[in-house]
């Protein structure tokens, strides 16, 4: 069985989707842990929506943190209840900084601005979180903490040089884009315009 799920795993990072799904679908009726939250997310990538949550589901009740945050983004606009559940389980286990900074989204556009910042503060300290970093400094600009949010900012923007892949298509590369013109806002706002210019000639320059 460990052979089957393998070639379906394959083909699913192959981006063969139509191919891995029977695979994936033997290896999960026939009980293989792994195989039912690899199934649940080939069934998305088919468009599958209804059954890609049932299968994810299966995953998530047996303890798998990343289905968890998958579910839970599935859900989030047909059961948002359901979904912060799910999210905060995973990001509860310690294991999932996305799922601390997803679930910190969460909580901010549900209003709870507080438990929001506390996740926010779970996914920055992690080794390498810009978004989070971002994220966290955005709320705290919100809340009035200007000289905290500009550090977040920076930090962010210090990892950004570190580490970044210089693919315009990336979804990392346009979160960083965003990061120089989130703190030229704050910038310009608190008196210093010439950085703030720079800052967005940077973002130009990325587009």
């Amino acid at each position: 069985m460990q052979d089957v799920y393998e070639q379906g795993e394959a083909l699913y990072f192959g981006g063969e989707y139509a191919e891995a799904e029977p695979l994936l679908r033997r290896a999960a009726e026939e009980g293989h842990a792994h195989a039912p939250y690899r199934l649940g997310r080939c069934c998305q990538e088919l468009g599958r929506l209804e059954e890609a949550v049932r299968w994810l589901r299966v995953a998530a009740e047996h303890g798998d943190t990343l289905a968890m945050n998958d579910l839970a983004l599935c859900l989030e606009d047909g059961n948002r209840a359901e979904a912060v559940v799910w999210m905060r389980r995973a990001a509860e286990t310690g294991s999932q900084a996305t799922a601390a900074y997803n679930l910190g989204i969460f909580l901010e556009e549900d209003g709870n601005l507080q438990e929001a910042e506390r996740w926010y503060r779970e996914g920055a300290d992690c080794l390498y979180f810009p978004a989070a970093r971002n994220r966290l400094a955005l709320l705290l600009e919100l809340t009035g903490r200007d000289d905290e949010a500009e550090t977040w900012y920076r930090t962010a923007l210090e990892e950004m040089a570190a580490h970044e892949d210089p693919d315009e298509q990336d979804d990392d590369y346009q979160a960083n884009t965003q990061i120089l013109l989130d703190l030229a806002g704050l910038l310009e706002r608190t008196g210093w315009p010439g950085e703030a210019r720079d800052l967005r000639w940077q973002a130009a320059g990325r587009s």
